[in-house]
């Protein structure tokens, strides 16, 4: 039972058609936004499938998180064990099949090879030199000897059944014991992973603890954000610094089998100063609101309500750099100021605005399968090479009054023919 089984796995057909399944899911999940909130699937699908509303559909089948579902990993599974299946049943035995050595010794053998030659005379001695320069393993046995190269190429097929399970096995390792998460912090504060927005069934989180010193930001030119860099600490247990790096987009910090990525910036809100004439100062934090716009991100708060104040100014923010524009209550435009300039409300009352709060997005990302998903395409891309490799095979029996000799490759068989010929001209006599 267990071997008609393992011989029904080892089925190209099926292991196809499991494949399609794979990718017409996958697809789905493309389409379908994954890991959003149950509210985001109330409000963009709520259309009505058989009286049912669509959002609980996906709910139900667990569309809104595909790839870690459990029928989803089974499919998975299901295709490593063809793809195992069919390496044990198929692919071994033609490897095995092809390392051994044996001889045609029959005429109507030779006949049944595409290329062939019938000649009077040959010199083998000559002709075994030739073979064993060109790279042939070479067997000899009485008038008769089988020539083979490039058997490397027959371990191509086993290759890529191992990467594509290696793939598929990181995958699942990942979907069932990583995570990922997403922190918004101001700089010079300490935090811990906590915003996690997707987990595995078999997940911990790290209780690991990180420090922002600083976050700035490069632009060009014209304004744009070139590249924004992140200076973050990771501390021990007694908040003493163990490691300490610089990290941007493309340029993650390692940690263990933690990646924290640069994702993203904000501002959080402005430091300022309320100065009154003849009273002490008092250092102030201003919130504010963050407003998008097509792909550009601008920031907006007020300053405090005074009563003594005559005016009441709009604050408005397009980056971090330390320039901050001001509007009055109708939406004119008063004027631009720079971190550490006074705004006058009153002949007794002014603010300083000393500092802008901005924050760092950072991505903490944990997957445990992902160096067997780098070795499962790094043996992808060797098989590639190695199937450029063709298996070339050369058979000759000489006899009192004449030589046959035949052989056959499974590629690039117009260069094996010139090469045939070659040693139909050279090493062969019509005389």
């Amino acid at each position: 039972m267990v071997k008609r089984f393992i011989r029904f796995l080892a089925n190209l057909k099926l292991a196809i058609i499991i494949l399609l399944v794979i990718a017409l899911v996958s697809s789905i999940g493309s389409v379908i936004e994954q890991s959003k909130d149950i509210q985001f699937y109330q409000s963009n699908y709520s259309i009505l499938l058989f009286n049912i509303p669509f959002w609980k559909v996906i709910l139900f089948l667990g569309l809104n998180n595909i790839y870690s579902t459990w029928w989803f990993l089974f499919l998975l599974g299901f295709l490593g064990l063809s793809l195992a299946s069919c390496t044990i049943l198929q692919q071994l035995p033609t490897l095995k099949f092809s390392r051994r050595y044996y001889f045609y010794k029959q005429v109507n053998q030779y006949n049944k090879l595409p290329f062939k030659t019938n000649r009077i005379k040959v010199f083998p001695s000559h002709l075994s030199y030739a073979l064993i320069t060109k790279q042939y393993s070479l067997f000899q046995q009485s008038n008769s000897f089988y020539a083979y190269k490039g058997l490397i190429s027959r371990i191509g097929p086993i290759i890529v059944h191992l990467s594509i399970i290696c793939v598929l096995l990181g995958g699942t390792l990942g979907a069932l014991n990583g995570f990922n998460s997403q922190e918004l912090i101001p700089k010079t504060e300490v935090f811990h992973i906590q915003n996690i927005i997707k987990t595995g069934f078999f997940s911990s989180i790290p209780q690991k603890t990180f420090r922002i010193n600083d976050f700035w930001s490069l632009y060009t030119s014209n304004g744009d954000i070139k590249q924004f860099y992140t200076d973050i600490s990771v501390l021990n247990g007694n908040g003493s610094e163990i490691k300490r790096k610089t990290i941007s987009v493309n340029n993650p910090l390692l940690l263990s089998n933690l990646i924290i990525y640069q994702t993203d910036w904000g501002i959080l809100g402005l430091r300022l100063k309320y100065i009154k004439k003849d009273i002490s100062e008092i250092n102030l934090q201003l919130p504010i609101s963050k407003i998008n716009n097509s792909n550009q991100k601008f920031w907006i708060s007020s300053l405090p309500d005074i009563k003594q104040s005559t005016k009441n100014m709009i604050v408005l923010i397009k980056d971090n750099r330390g320039q901050i524009n001001l509007y009055n209550n109708e939406g004119k435009f008063v004027e631009n100021i720079n971190i550490g300039d006074n705004i006058n409300i009153t002949d007794l009352i002014s603010f300083t605005l000393t500092d802008i709060i901005s924050s760092t997005g950072i991505q903490i990302k944990s997957d445990p399968g992902i160096k067997l998903i780098y070795f499962g395409f790094f043996c992808l891309m060797f098989s590639s090479l190695i199937s450029y490799i063709s298996f070339s095979e050369f058979w000759l029996l000489y006899l009192p009054k004449k030589a046959i000799a035949g052989g056959k490759t499974n590629r690039a068989k117009v260069k094996y023919n010139l090469e045939f010929l070659k040693f139909q001209q050279s090493f062969f006599n019509t005389f």
